[in-house]
């Protein structure tokens, strides 16, 4: 089943202090490297199975995109309006991704401990669902978390209707069709959204690091 990956970069990170967030270095990495590398032989050969969702920032996002190598380089796309809440920057992504995908993930730009394994594992429990499941949150110790994944389905409703809800007003909506998958794994919930956040990753992992510029 061909898969599409949307990655969420629009913000500003005021509480980080007005800074590109996926751009903070760990490791000699950024985020975004990291991430993109992790996804890499998750993903269709093609540049448009994964798209990059900028607003804030995107002059500097698209800069180091730039830089990096050709087999992990997403297509970038700017949302207009990224002040908005995250639902026009997630509708923005979905336009852009190929139109063949079957099932769609849901990334965060600035979650440090996503990898490849926390992907797969989350599309092998997607595709074990229950019949009539059609949305995919991973749930740790109560707290929702990335990625989420959903069928093509709740694209088509989240794009093509006049009304177009947030993926969160179709999921209230839908209740029965909203699968909270259970599971113990904190890399899902863990993004960074403050220097604090920052300092505890770090003293935890030890990983040396360096903000953006």
């Amino acid at each position: 089943m061909k898969t599409g990956f949307v990655i969420l970069a629009a913000g500003a990170g005021r509480r980080m202090g007005g800074i590109a967030k996926c751009l903070l270095q760990l490791e000699g990495k950024t985020l975004l490297e990291r991430l993109l590398t992790q996804l890499q032989p998750l993903r269709g050969k093609a540049r448009h199975d994964l798209v990059l969702v900028l607003g804030h920032h995107a002059h500097d996002i698209q800069a180091h995109v730039a830089q990096l190598p050709d087999r992990i380089a997403p297509l970038c796309v700017i949302n207009p309006r990224p002040e908005d809440d995250t639902a026009s920057s997630l509708r923005a992504g979905l336009r852009a991704l190929a139109s063949d995908v079957k099932q769609i993930v849901v990334l965060l730009a600035d979650q440090p401990m996503v990898d490849g394994e926390d992907v797969q594992a989350a599309l092998d429990a997607f595709k074990a669902r229950d019949t009539g499941i059609r949305v995919q949150v991973p749930m740790v110790y109560g707290q929702p978390g990335h990625p989420v994944i959903f069928d093509a389905q709740v694209r088509a409703a989240l794009t093509g209707t006049p009304l177009q809800p947030s993926l969160r007003q179709w999921r209230a909506a839908h209740p029965e069709a909203v699968r909270l998958w259970t599971v113990e794994n904190p890399h899902y919930t863990r993004d960074l959204d403050t220097p604090a956040d920052v300092e505890a990753l770090v003293k935890e992992t030890r990983w040396s690091w360096r903000w953006p510029g």
